[in-house]
This record gives C-alpha cells, structure tokens and sequence, in this order.
C-alpha cells in the first residue's frame, strides 16, 4: 500500500494509480447502476490517495508537500463531484483529510483554517462527524474557530456529546 511507503512523492503516485483505476472502469449508461463492491473498491481508492497526502513524510521537501497538498484538495473534491450520486466521502475521507490538513498545512494559516472549518461543515451536513473527526477539528483550530463553528447551535460544553446527533446520522458503525 503506497499511502503506508517512506516515499517522497506518495502521494503523486497514488493519484496516477487512482487515475488508472477509473480508467479502467467501463462507462455505463447510468453510473448510479454500478455494483456496490465496485462503489466500495472506488471509496477506499480515493481514501488511499487522501491517506498517501495526509502522511507524506515530514521530511519530503517542499515540493513533494505542496504537491501532496494540492492532491489532497483536489481528491476530496473530485471524490464530491463524482458522477456517480452514492459515492462521496465518508467519515474515513473526513478524518483522514483533517490529518492531511494538520500535517501539511502550517499551524496558524487561513488555508489551513478554511479548509478544516469548510470540510468539517460538509461533514457534519452530510451526517459523517465522529468524535475522532471533532478531536481534531478542535486541535487543529483555534478557540475562535471551534467557537465560531458552534455559534449556530446550542452551546453545551463544546464537547463531542453535546453536538447535534443529525451531524452523526450517517456515521457507519
């Protein structure tokens, strides 16, 4: 498995191998016809190219990071936008893009912030959010930033447990 490699360039190396996997599947008529080992084999296809962005080494050099950077966005936007109407994120690709975003972006940016802030909102309105998903929300933001993500609802303690349960209703077991 690439994502688990020392390899500097990981994360361009999945991409292709994503890449070729779609290729490789037939065009259909109806992309909401196809099987559901095939959407299931598609899902941790995508979740292996976030996993090789989010855990590319420390030490690979600024390009090698930017570009795993830029491969982790695109990943989880192509994964929104595919044709196919069931196949999306899921908690996994949530978590893992979170660990991407803390590992690759500096501590204290506006990209690293919007994109945390951004992806948690479309993992809470998709009904993804785990305790483990808010964990790091909340590492990797600022109080300003938890605070204002929860501005819109009922405040409690701010803990896992007083979110809304909607923002968990898809959470596989």
């Amino acid at each position: 498995a690439i994502e688990y490699s020392k390899d500097p360039d990981k994360a361009e190396r999945a991409k292709s191998v994503l890449d070729r996997f779609i290729a490789s599947i037939p065009t259909v008529s109806d992309p909401n016809t196809i099987n559901t080992q095939l959407k299931d084999n598609m899902q941790g296809a995508y979740n292996s190219v976030l996993a090789a962005c989010a855990y590319t080494p420390s030490n690979a050099g600024d390009q090698a990071r930017n570009n795993a950077a830029r491969i982790l966005v695109e990943t989880l936007r192509d994964l929104n936008n595919s044709k196919d109407v069931t196949l999306g994120p899921n908690q996994e690709s949530f978590s893992i893009f979170m660990q991407g975003c803390t590992h690759l972006f500096r501590p204290g940016s506006s990209d690293r912030a919007l994109l945390i802030k951004s992806v948690l909102q479309e993992c809470c309105e998709g009904g993804f959010l785990t305790a483990k998903i808010w964990d790091k929300f909340c590492n990797a933001s600022s109080e300003e930033d938890v605070q204002s993500f929860l501005s819109g609802i009922e405040k409690g303690d701010g803990s896992f447990a007083a979110l809304p349960c909607d923002w968990s209703r898809n959470v596989a077991p």
